[in-house]
């Protein structure tokens, strides 16, 4: 089996978190739906990650971030370029 890296999963959850913001700054709300979806697998395969076990505190914040984002009233005040400068590294 080709077990995809933390490091790869990550750089692909930031490409489709910052696919959500942008979608919701443009009012695509089935876009910012499917960018959404497509995070939160990503995230759900981090948590249970080989490689991250007891390690998954920042994974559930990010997970957190996209519902977030989703929601009428926000909790979080977090800019996409804010999050795109995270992902960066990966």
């Amino acid at each position: 089996m080709n077990t995809r890296t933390p490091a790869f999963l990550m750089a692909n959850l930031g490409s489709d978190i910052s696919q959500l913001f942008s979608h919701l700054e443009r009012g695509e709300k089935e876009l910012s739906l499917s960018a959404a979806g497509r995070a939160q697998k990503i995230v759900t395969e981090l948590l249970a990650h080989e490689e991250l076990k007891g390690r998954t505190k920042e994974i559930e914040i990010l997970r957190d971030i996209i519902d977030d984002a989703l929601s009428e009233k926000h909790l979080f005040d977090i800019s996409r370029d804010e999050l795109e400068d995270y992902f960066m590294p990966f």
